[in-house]
């Protein structure tokens, strides 16, 4: 589940991922180039951290998570592999990025107020409480990093159309910029002027051994995106913490920070990626935003 963040200093990002160095180890960047990656099967997700990929049958997964705060009810839920928009996509950027084919993963948000129940079950459908959705791009490379190749996203606030009003895909005219300002393609350029910038992949979930056989440690800190609208980094905090969640307990999870560290302000995050079949199974606001938890309620179906 991206986030995305607008701010000045996004050339800054691009030139950052040129001069990172050093080891994956403790401590260290992971200096990982896309256009050095190989990728003999992009469209396998299985990294244990995040198995972005259906069931066994084929049939696609839907992840949920629940979380609520000062009255609010947000309910998001991520589908792999959705049949209603198309399981992949072509990217259309310049080298690296062009000819190769992404996994497409469709990620909605709902808000809801003032309601005694925070169910997804007694909640959804209602199309009338999105908030978000997004169509995410993702690839494995061969030593499982997952990178995030970008987005086409759409709002639904303020002024937005409503899926009513225009559907998926449907011509928003004057509201296009505005109600799409998150969307990104690695390769493409975003932005006109002195302000556009061209879309660079970064890593969402690292690999155990990312580079060349080495480790990864607690530490370690990586680039994740670098868009006109948006961008993020990483850091892995602890590697292989246990965690107890909404009676849940999980023996294997990567707790990682990821902020934008640009942006004074910027909301902070700390998420959970548990190596159970479920991947990411908590996200705490901890500064610079909104604190609540997201918690993943339902996986279905199982791996």
């Amino acid at each position: 589940m991206a986030r995305k963040r607008k701010n000045q200093f996004i050339a800054a990002v691009a030139v950052m991922i040129t001069l990172a160095g050093g080891s994956v180890l403790a401590g260290g960047s992971l200096d990982l180039q896309f256009e050095d990656a190989t990728f003999a099967n992009p469209l396998i997700i299985d990294n244990p951290y995040w198995p972005l990929r259906p069931n066994s049958t084929g049939i696609p997964r839907v992840f949920t998570y629940v979380g609520e705060n000062d009255g609010e009810c947000a309910i998001n839920q991520v589908s792999v592999d959705d049949i209603n928009y198309g399981g992949t996509y072509a990217l259309n950027g310049a080298a690296p990025y062009a000819g190769l084919t992404a996994v497409q993963v469709v990620d909605t948000a709902w808000v809801f107020e003032d309601v005694d129940d925070c169910d997804p079950s007694v909640l959804l459908p209602a199309d009338d409480a999105i908030e978000e959705l997004t169509l995410d791009w993702y690839m494995q490379d061969d030593q499982e990093n997952i990178w995030y190749v970008g987005e086409a996203s759409r709002d639904f606030t303020d002024e937005c159309p409503s899926l009513d009003d225009v559907p998926i895909g449907g011509d928003l005219g004057e509201f296009e910029e505005e109600c799409t300002a998150g969307s990104w393609e690695a390769g493409v350029v975003g932005g006109e002027g002195d302000d556009a910038v061209t879309g660079v992949a970064g890593i969402v979930v690292p690999g155990d051994y990312p580079v060349d056989g080495d480790p990864l440690g607690n530490g370690a800190y990586y680039l994740q995106e670098v868009a006109f609208e948006a961008e993020d980094m990483a850091k892995i905090l602890r590697q292989h913490a246990p965690l107890v969640v909404e009676d849940d307990e999980f023996a294997d999870c990567r707790k990682v920070k990821e902020w934008n560290p640009f942006e004074h302000g910027s909301s902070v995050e700390h998420k959970w990626y548990c190596a159970d079949g479920n991947g990411l199974v908590l996200i705490k606001g901890v500064g610079g935003g909104p604190t609540e938890e997201e918690v993943l309620v339902e996986v279905s179906p199982p791996l």
